[in-house]
């Protein structure tokens, strides 16, 4: 009888065998580099580079007219949690989930969109959106 932490470990090390084989199939690094370069685009990354603000420190800059490597980051992060959230729940309405793992990936795919809801909200208030 096998350990719960050795089924995660192999379950991992299958969904991460499954990944690789979707990225070296036809057309998969394409598409992680078109999801890649949205998100970039999306979070800010070339506002920051193009249009820095002049004090570039460690938090946002509480203005709205600029845009710091920070807020990008942060920006990046609330669009990437707000992207897994709704992946998960799409999984959770999917036929070929089990059945046990459909409130897992309901519950799971909701917190991660309330977080990333809170976190964007958040930002906009600190650069005096809100």
């Amino acid at each position: 009888m096998e350990s719960a932490y050795t089924r995660t470990l192999g379950e991992l090390r299958g969904t991460t065998a499954r990944f690789g084989a979707s990225l070296t199939e036809r057309g998969g690094i394409i598409r992680a580099l078109y999801v890649i370069i949205i998100v970039v685009y999306m979070s800010g990354f070339s506002l920051a580079v193009l249009y820095p603000a002049p004090v570039q420190s460690l938090t946002p800059y509480p203005s709205a007219a600029f845009e710091t490597l920070p807020d990008a980051f942060v920006n990046a992060f609330v669009i990437a949690l707000g992207g897994a959230g709704i992946y998960l729940v799409y999984l959770s309405g999917r036929q070929t989930a089990s059945p046990r793992m459909v409130n897992f990936y309901l519950g799971a795919g909701l917190l991660l969109l309330i977080v990333s809801t809170f976190t964007g909200i958040n930002m906009a208030i600190m650069k005096g959106f809100g």
